[in-house]
């Protein structure tokens, strides 16, 4: 990977019946030269101060554009710039781009490579960061967040390529812009909404080789056609399908790939309890939402019967009095948030003694994809990220983009 000059440079059964990809192919889809990335790092803030060595920046509603020599720090006033500009910016405005010869810019305290946009946030009080960068670099500084910088190099591999893949989806289909209805001036965002991006000091040797020795591969269907590739932190034995935890069938997702590599590793499990009260709240909202399918409408008190019920199944059944209803784990999930439901995979069942329903489950995050935890177990156990990636995305190919 290029960098400025200054930068510091499985058990026997299941290898036999996982195929390996094979030989990178050229990505005939499109064959571009590697992109910059726009990643949104601050949201809503009031003031964002910016600081860095013989700065560059531009303000775009004048086109002006101005050289600081020297160290030299910026202070931008969103909250009493947006109030005076209110009527002026009904929709997010890009106001100011800064870069500095030396590659980076330090934002609240941390460096980021490439340029820094200071952008209006949709209700014009404050201001959103915008970090762009080459996408390369921006995945080398991402894996020390998604994963852990210090895991075998070919766990990593394998996260560099789910992770460009999922950005590179997102940069070439407009994602984010066609989901608010607007010009977005991001491609995605630093969160686990999307991706948890890292900075300067995230990148670390074994990040940068990871990133450099799969530089511009992605995961693509058979047609060559890029989809999102999702990942998650630990399966807890049970690995979902797009369709299983948001209702939409996503191409290459065809199959249930086989988890529990992880069961070694992390929190074995979690146990949680809901009130009955809580319990009938989230059936009424499941029911207005049309999540569950029952014309007489859920009111009063009665007896809610749990059906047997285990981690493998993913719905739960019961009664809510004389009436049946089967209810898909990630639902709760949904409407319950990630706290009291760490993962989709779990069982329910109601526990007399606490007058309560208890919930007992593994597993972390939504349980689609890769499992990050099980590719540290692989490639402990010496698997390639390519295997790695081929266990876990059965249904997709592996190319080079750039």
């Amino acid at each position: 990977m290029h960098r400025i000059c200054f930068l510091f440079s499985i058990y026997l059964s299941t290898v036999l019946s996982v195929q390996t990809f094979a030989e990178i192919t050229p990505y005939l889809v499109t064959g571009f030269a590697e992109p910059k990335i726009r990643v949104r790092v601050g949201q809503s803030l009031k003031k964002v101060i910016v600081s860095g060595t013989d700065l560059k920046r531009t303000f775009h509603l004048g086109n002006k554009l101005k050289v600081f020599p020297g160290r030299k720090r910026i202070k931008f006033n969103c909250d009493s710039f947006g109030h005076k500009n209110r009527k002026k910016f009904k929709k997010p405005t890009l106001l100011a781009s800064l870069n500095s010869m030396t590659g980076l810019v330090t934002v609240s305290g941390k460096k980021y490579m490439g340029t820094v946009d200071i952008v209006t946030s949709p209700k014009s009080d404050s201001c959103d960061v915008v970090q762009e960068t080459r996408l390369e670099d921006y995945i080398s500084g991402l894996l020390a967040k998604e994963m852990n910088s210090s895991w075998p190099l070919e766990a990593l591999k394998a996260q560099a390529v789910a992770a460009r893949s999922y950005a590179l989806h997102k940069m070439k289909t407009n994602q984010v812009s066609k989901t608010l209805g607007r010009k977005a001036h991001y491609h995605l965002e630093s969160s686990e909404k999307h991706q948890v991006s890292g900075s300067f000091f995230d990148m670390t040797r074994s990040t940068d080789l990871a990133t450099t020795e799969t530089q511009g591969e992605v995961l693509v269907t058979p047609k060559g056609k890029l989809t999102p590739i999702f990942f998650h932190a630990k399966c807890g034995g049970k690995i979902l399908r797009p369709d299983q935890v948001w209702g939409n069938t996503v191409i290459g997702y065809h199959k249930n790939p086989k988890g529990g590599h992880c069961i070694g590793h992390g929190k074995k499990k979690w146990r949680k309890k809901i009130s009955y009260k809580r319990f009938l709240s989230f059936l009424k909202w499941a029911q207005k939402k049309k999540l569950i399918n029952l014309k007489t409408k859920i009111s009063g008190k009665k007896k809610i019967k749990i059906l047997a019920d285990s981690k493998k199944r993913n719905s739960i059944r019961l009664y809510w009095g004389d009436l049946h209803l089967v209810v898909a784990k990630p639902i709760f999930r949904r409407y319950f948030g990630r706290v009291l439901f760490p993962s989709n995979n779990f069982s329910l069942n109601w526990n007399d003694s606490k007058r309560a329903f208890a919930v007992s489950g593994s597993g972390l995050g939504h349980g689609v994809g890769m499992c990050q935890l099980g590719a540290l177990d692989l490639a402990q156990k010496g698997w390639s990220y390519k295997k790695i990636l081929a266990l876990y995305f059965p249904g997709h190919k592996l190319e080079k983009a750039y």
